[in-house]
């Protein structure tokens, strides 16, 4: 993978003329950085951001166990409700965030050759436009440039050991003495002496504190060193008010938080100071020294614990994220004051969902059809909790996440029982109304599973009002993405609409029906709507309303093409119009490539189109949540920042399980028993000027 870059003489042409601007402008417009939309998103809105160096990825775990060590700890970040920003260079740009391609690409050394960077690396590496792998001075650097107070790693450098006749000494230390940067580590790495590291912290100011119960210092591979700390914090918030106290006094010095790796995973001290011991006597003896003698000892432990070392080290990193992300969020709820706990601190994905909750009879046939002829028809009845923002909600919570959920429900006994059906935390946002019946719905499933007739009693959906709205104002314009059925009146989702615009907002729009598909096109601000899934009736009756189609068609005729022209002239309107077209999958249309997420910022280009095929399912209980919670799955994995092509992998799982459950949204619905979450789906390009569809598959 190639990095397109500016010339080096290009740059410090820019350069004169930017030489008063700050480091992170100067940086910017002179070409030497580059932000992730994901990152670049987050800093705009002062969200918890928790910075990763790359040297973990270039020089410390083997390929291709570091690429995914690094997509998981930042996907632990993620779930905690913080944005991962890894740090590297790539073909002599600083990278702030990395696309999983070039994580893929740098961490591939054999290709890739990145160089070590810590701050005496970086003119060198990026004058030459090499690629480098950011050591923890060297994204201590960054992160500091780029305001981002969090910092997770495994371990931080020290004091070599002999360091008293050999001076070596980590530059992580000294950049720590002078970065506003709290570090989240397991102390300092086990082949180092721990306490003149310790004294030397304290020289340069820095404030050290062990992370849970014990306040000895840890020694990355085992729990203890046999020094102690000069303090300890017990949780999140202690940290991150330790952190904002050295903001308010300015200290302009750096943090270290020493977080004791998993007792499961930790080793005995005594047998590992054996092991260690034993490898710095080998790098003696074949004089090692330098930059070299922390790989070649991570290396030599490795094969010495037949590998048990590198499990411990994967083990300790993930687990510093966690803890990074717990903190970033806390300091974030801390600097925009307590009211800002309520949508970060109980919703840390930022996800708002605003719509109906009905409660389902659902009546399945046991013959293939209804005569309507007067006779009964013997079938299996069942009550189920239903309702599309509802379903999209319940399976976003099963997948580990904690949305808000804004909904209206009657105080009358299908009310009650549909409260029982929720899980608790769905609970607290729905407002139950004096005298008003709860949305019900009569599904009749024929003997295959498929959806048959539909009567509903949806009423209550209208007093969703503005003023409901209004009283949750908060909550709304904190979120970092709306997610609207169409169940709600066409006032109430202007009033939503024009929240999402004024604080820039992005809005997941599923129309839930024909007849109420194109209410967002009736409000003035619609264009905060930027993900929409029609079927391809609701698609059609969007053209229509747009009039950018004609207002009348033979139902079913259309082929994956036909398809693709609808959606391409509704992807004029809004950015990533996703068709979901049942057991043929789906099909997307939009201003990016497959490998870009949703929420990437569209260019000047044509509409790329892309036919996702479904995977056959075979025994298929229910049918009735398959949509909703392949939406669910999209909407999580957009906001964990993954690309198109993973989102419907993840959303395609998410409906999968579905399909395989009694009820509209499944059990095992969590993230971690998502099949294909790393996975990307295959996909075929559409091209609708021509007549016959392009048969390569992409991976």
């Amino acid at each position: 993978m190639q990095v397109a870059t500016r010339s080096f003489n290009s740059r410090l042409k820019n350069f004169r003329f930017i030489s008063n601007l700050s480091v992170s402008e100067k940086l910017l417009r002179s070409g030497v950085l580059s932000i992730k939309d994901e990152v670049r998103r987050a800093l705009q809105r002062n969200d918890p951001i928790v910075a990763l160096e790359s040297t973990i990825i270039t020089h410390g775990l083997p390929y291709p166990d570091n690429v995914k060590c690094a997509m998981d700890v930042e996907n632990e970040i993620r779930q905690k409700g913080a944005i991962p920003a890894t740090i590297s260079i790539l073909d002599g740009v600083i990278k702030a965030g990395l696309e999983y391609e070039e994580m893929e690409y740098i961490g591939n050394v054999e290709k890739s050759s990145p160089v070590k960077t810590s701050r005496r690396d970086f003119p060198y590496v990026l004058s030459k436009n090499l690629n480098g792998g950011t050591t923890v001075s060297g994204t201590l650097i960054v992160a500091d440039a780029l305001g981002i107070s969090v910092f997770a790693t495994g371990g931080i450098g020290g004091v070599h050991r002999e360091g008293e006749t050999t001076f070596d000494i980590s530059a992580d230390l000294t950049e720590l003495g002078k970065s506003q940067v709290a570090v989240v580590s397991s102390g300092v790495k086990s082949i180092l002496d721990i306490p003149k590291t310790l004294e030397y912290l304290e020289t340069q100011g820095v404030f050290v504190a062990t992370y849970g119960t014990n306040q000895e210092f840890p020694a990355f591979y085992s729990r203890r060193s046999g020094s102690m700390a000069p303090y300890r914090v017990s949780n999140p918030n202690e940290a991150a008010k330790i952190i904002l106290s050295s903001k308010i006094m300015n200290l302009h010095s750096g943090m270290l938080f020493a977080v004791p790796v998993p007792e499961e995973q930790a080793f005995d001290e005594e047998e590992i100071h054996k092991v260690i011991q034993e490898a710095l006597e080998e790098a003696k003896k074949k004089e090692i020294r330098g930059k070299q003698i922390t790989p070649y000892l991570l290396r030599k432990i490795w094969e010495m614990t037949q590998g048990k070392s590198l499990h411990t080290n994967i083990a300790l990193i993930r687990n510093n994220a966690r803890v990074a992300a717990e903190i970033a969020v806390q300091l974030k709820n801390l600097e925009n004051g307590a009211d800002s706990q309520i949508g970060r601190k109980d919703n840390p994905d930022g996800i708002v969902v605003i719509g109906g909750s009905n409660l389902d009879l659902c009546a399945k046939l046991q013959q293939d059809q209804i005569k309507l002829d007067g006779r009964m028809h013997p079938s299996k009845l069942s009550y189920v909790a239903g309702g599309v923002a509802r379903n999209i909600c319940e399976a976003l919570t099963k997948m580990g996440s904690t949305p808000t959920f804004i909904t209206a429900i009657g105080d009358d006994k299908a009310g009650e029982l549909l409260t029982s059906m929720m899980p608790k935390q769905m609970k607290d946002k729905s407002h139950v109304l004096r005298g008003k019946n709860t949305a019900q719905c009569v599904i009749v499933l024929d003997s295959k599973g498929d959806c048959s007739h539909l009567l509903a009693d949806f009423d209550i959906h209208n007093e969703i009002t503005p003023e409901i709205i209004h009283k949750n104002e908060d909550i709304i314009r904190r979120a970092k993405l709306i997610v609207l059925d169409a169940n709600i009146s066409v006032e109430s989702m202007g009033t939503i609409l024009k929240y999402a615009t004024e604080h820039k907002i992005p809005v997941f729009f599923e129309p839930t029906d024909v007849i109420v598909a194109a209410k967002p096109f009736e409000t003035d601000f619609w264009k905060a709507v930027k993900i929409i899934t029609p079927n391809i009736n609701e698609l059609y009756f969007i053209g229509s309303y747009l009039k950018i189609l004609p207002s009348e068609r033979e139902c079913g005729s259309e082929s994956i093409e036909d398809i693709a022209r609808l959606a391409k002239k509704v992807a004029s309107f809004v950015e990533n119009v996703i068709v979901t077209l049942g057991t043929n999958g789906v099909l997307i249309a939009r201003k990016a490539s497959a490998c870009d997420t949703f929420l990437t910022k569209p260019q000047n280009g044509n509409i790329e189109i892309r036919h996702y095929p479904a995977e056959i399912v075979k025994n298929v209980v229910n049918v009735s949540g398959a949509g909703d919670c392949l939406a669910s799955g999209l909407i999580l994995s957009t906001l964990r920042g993954l690309p198109e092509e993973k989102c419907v992998s993840v959303g395609f799982s998410a409906a999968k399980k579905a399909l395989k459950s009694s009820t509209a949204v499944g059990d095992d619905m969590f993230v971690e028993n998502l099949e294909d979450w790393e996975d990307c789906a295959k996909y075929y390009v559409v091209e609708t000027e021509i007549t016959e569809l392009n048969k390569m598959p992409h991976t």
